[in-house]
């Protein structure tokens, strides 16, 4: 038999096996289906149902997530820092820096209030407003904690504040009312007076001498920005609810 008809009658044969057997495409099937049944039985065996272990795989997939968010709003605040520190009006005027998932913006109180005194110098409103309308601009409902701070130095008899307390607070007032002008819901805004219980340098030396830049830097105003809580958690807000995700309240 020459070698051409021996290629045919293979050929032929091979079509006859194929058509018989419904076609090559049945044993590839069979070897999915085969896989897909040792895939359950596997993950059969690995499963568990036991409330115990349900928590615990729940926990460490919300962990995960938690993770990833955290990430997403770090870059953020990260990016709104840079906004408002490098903007023009403002470079050299506030210090921006990331906290406990918090953004923080410190302003000196040198610079935007007369001495003694609660009111926001006119000349300095405009640099007020910018950092309020940049902070609306990327999320008009982050919440907002403004903090007033100020040296130990005493107030005069003829100063209209009671105390560093009381200015530090009335100061802190003042910065809340720019942000309720340009929209920003009083439920999403704080004001705290904190006086001078916490200084970022000594006051004074080791002789009992004022030290007059520290000084200066201790009087200064904090903007705290935070992530919006949800509608559900901003109904009766009280004080400790609000900070419940800040390290403010364990200071």
């Amino acid at each position: 038999m020459s070698e051409g008809r021996k290629h045919r009658k293979h050929v032929e044969e091979h079509h006859e096996e194929a058509h018989e057997g419904e076609g090559p495409w049945i044993v590839s099937y069979a070897d999915m289906m085969t896989l897909l049944f040792c895939f359950f039985v596997i993950m059969t065996s690995f499963a568990s149902f036991e409330p115990a272990v349900v928590t615990r795989k729940s926990k460490e997939i919300a962990e995960y997530v938690a993770k990833g968010r955290f990430a997403e709003e770090t870059t953020e605040f990260q990016n709104l820092g840079i906004e408002i520190g490098g903007h023009p009006n403002l470079k050299g005027l506030a210090r921006s820096s990331l906290k406990d998932g918090t953004l923080e913006v410190v302003f000196s109180s040198s610079i935007m209030f007369n001495s003694g005194n609660a009111e926001i110098q006119e000349a300095f409103i405009k640099n007020i407003d910018i950092m309020v309308g940049l902070i609306k601009n990327k999320n008009p409902n982050y919440r907002i904690i403004v903090e007033g701070h100020s040296d130990d130095s005493p107030l005069s008899a003829e100063h209209v504040y009671r105390s560093n307390w009381d200015l530090s607070a009335s100061r802190a007032a003042s910065v809340v009312e720019r942000f309720i002008y340009y929209g920003f819901k009083p439920i999403q805004l704080v004001s705290v007076g904190f006086g001078d219980s916490r200084p970022v340098a000594p006051n004074h030396d080791k002789h009992g001498q004022a030290i007059k830049e520290n000084q200066a830097l201790n009087r200064r105003v904090v903007i705290k920005v935070l992530q919006p809580l949800k509608s559900s958690k901003m109904k009766n807000l009280g004080i400790e609810s609000y900070f419940e995700d800040s390290e403010i309240i364990k200071k």
